[in-house]
């Protein structure tokens, strides 16, 4: 269960630092919907040639050992990830409009952990300990490598409540 929470924790660390860089990149598009679909697309290389496409592979590998090895794999890489882009800055302008996305973000992730947790305790009817299977590492680390997607969304979502609420205001 330790390995867990320390891959947890180092996959937290990395992810601020993802979504970060997702969020400028979205700011940069002006909270455009479209724009930032096609800058997504456009620059391929950024968004899916990254990588954590070693840590799709990585999970593929060590599905043949038990869940420490998970665990373990996943701390180290998500750890090294962490230090290699630690040093790069990425700036955002903290907004009203930056903080509902914000907010859609984490309730995805949310909304998934629960939809997680809720599965999990419906099919195998134990207490709620994670060590017991590995498809909570694939959500972590396709939740992840999917970030420019899931910022996507959460801008998709929010857009027509900022416009709403600018109704409103004046």
């Amino acid at each position: 269960m330790i390995f867990f929470y320390i891959s947890l924790s180092t996959y937290i660390c990395f992810n601020i630092i993802k979504y970060k860089k997702s969020l400028s990149d979205l700011q940069k598009n002006k909270y455009d919907v479209k724009k930032y679909g096609k800058w997504i697309f456009q620059n391929y290389k950024q968004t899916f040639l990254t990588p954590e496409l070693l840590a799709i592979l990585l999970l593929v590998i060590v599905f043949n050992f038990n869940l420490k090895v998970i665990g373990v794999s996943t701390v180290v890489f998500y750890t090294l990830m962490f230090l290699l882009n630690y040093k790069k800055k990425t700036k955002i302008k903290i907004n009203k409009q930056i903080m509902s996305r914000i907010i859609a973000i984490i309730l995805i992730f949310i909304g998934l952990n629960v939809w997680f947790i809720i599965d999990y305790m419906r099919y195998h009817y134990a207490d709620i300990i994670f060590d017991n299977t590995p498809f909570y590492y694939i959500i972590l680390i396709f939740m992840s490598y999917l970030s420019y997607f899931i910022v996507w969304i959460a801008n998709l979502i929010v857009r027509p409540l900022d416009k709403i609420l600018n109704k409103h205001r004046g």
